[in-house]
């Protein structure tokens, strides 16, 4: 069961993204920001409520009131990660090859996927719970950042185009400014994480794989009335 205080931080990152794309803070649109960024766990939401009740006891985060155990809401932890994991791997297999669900799969199976909760002030490497040599890390020690409300951390770190749209990538993903990374902002569990990893330079035969950032359609329609 998600509490209530979950819900509102859930509703806050919900509208500051709907701030960015629109330049209004009018509550009245945030439906349309959870059905555009909160695809990730919709598209698993009914299987993880199954297999969050599978998470190793010594590694999650509480019980709710029904005594079910529920996963962490720490990026540092073994048991958010685990929920991580679940959510791409469900997510991966929905959307298939050339998503953005199997572009972060693929990067978090190279190490190369990044966790950044800047309410929190961290972010951490995401790490496999499935590795044996991991087996035994219930938290590892993330990196300190600036504190920050979600409004204003997307304003500083998504890349814009000359009409102050965001831009995406060809699998949908977000685009970083300065780092070219791409860019997941959505939902895992009950709370928003910013996560994000590296375009692929080049393909196995030596081919460019880099993909070209374009507007995204439904953000243009937003900021028309910014």
């Amino acid at each position: 069961m998600v509490s209530s205080v979950s819900n509102i931080r859930l509703q806050t990152a919900q509208i500051a993204l709907q701030v960015i794309k629109s330049g209004s803070s009018d509550s009245s649109s945030s439906s349309s920001t959870d059905h555009d960024y909160s695809s990730l766990p919709s598209q698993s939401r009914s299987a993880l409520s199954v297999m969050l009740d599978k998470i190793n006891s010594g590694k999650a985060g509480s019980t709710d009131t029904s005594g079910n155990t529920t996963a962490s809401t720490d990026i540092t932890t073994a048991s958010f990660m685990s929920l991580l994991r679940q959510n791409m791997t469900a997510a991966a297999d929905a959307k298939g090859e050339g998503s953005q669900e199997a572009a972060m799969l693929a990067a978090f199976k190279k190490g190369q996927l990044t966790v950044t909760d800047p309410t929190q002030g961290v972010s951490i490497k995401a790490w496999d719970v499935t590795d044996p040599e991991e087996a035994d890390v219930d938290q590892k020690k993330g990196t300190a950042i600036e504190t920050s409300d979600w409004n204003e951390f997307l304003r500083d770190h998504l890349q814009r185009d000359s009409h102050g749209r965001l831009v995406r990538s060809e699998n949908g993903s977000f685009i970083e400014k300065g780092t070219g990374n791409e860019v997941y902002f959505g939902q895992v569990g009950t709370q928003n994480y910013y996560i994000t990893w590296p375009v692929k330079s080049e393909t196995s035969t030596g081919t460019s794989d880099i993909q070209t950032p374009a507007a995204d359609s439904s953000t243009d329609k937003s900021t028309k009335n910014s």
